[in-house]
């Protein structure tokens, strides 16, 4: 971000201090995601791309709807992606045998490939956005993050 439209977003903040919480943690999150995405254009992955990618490669889920789930997606939008990786031969989707309902997923040899250079990169990435702050800072960044979380969930 220029200097200028950093100045624009400042001034844009200076309403109720929720608001501008609200309006930061998108722009970091924009930043983060954008320059991520920059950096995985080498493996051909967009940005609706890796993050299923790095939860398969994860073990954090292997159905559509399991993925579609913890990506936050729905179904259909989750299918027309993986027909994209599958068409990259990243990915290969076989029915369950015990329920035709249910679409396992598995990663291909060039997916595994292809999952295992993502970590690194967001890691990067976050010390990039995190580089001036202290260990205890950024403890306590990830503390009121949980925070807001725990607050989130709550009834």
């Amino acid at each position: 971000m220029s200097q200028p439209e950093v100045a624009c977003v400042v001034d844009s903040l200076r309403g109720e201090p929720h608001t501008r919480v609200g309006r930061l943690l998108k722009l970091v999150f924009s930043s983060l995601v954008r320059r991520v995405d920059a950096r995985m254009q080498p493996l051909d992955l967009t940005a609706m791309q890796w993050e299923p990618m790095l939860l398969l490669s994860k073990g954090r889920a292997d159905t559509v709807a399991g993925l579609a789930r913890e990506c936050d997606m729905d179904c259909g939008a989750m299918t027309r992606m993986l027909d994209r990786l599958e068409q990259k031969q990243l990915l290969v989707r076989q029915r369950s045998d015990s329920d035709r309902r249910v679409v396992n997923l598995t990663l291909t040899d060039k997916g595994r490939d292809a999952a295992a250079a993502i970590p690194p990169v967001v890691r990067d990435e976050l010390s990039r956005h995190l580089q001036d702050f202290s260990p205890e800072e950024t403890g306590q960044l990830v503390s009121m993050l949980n925070r807001m979380l725990e607050n989130g969930a709550r009834p």
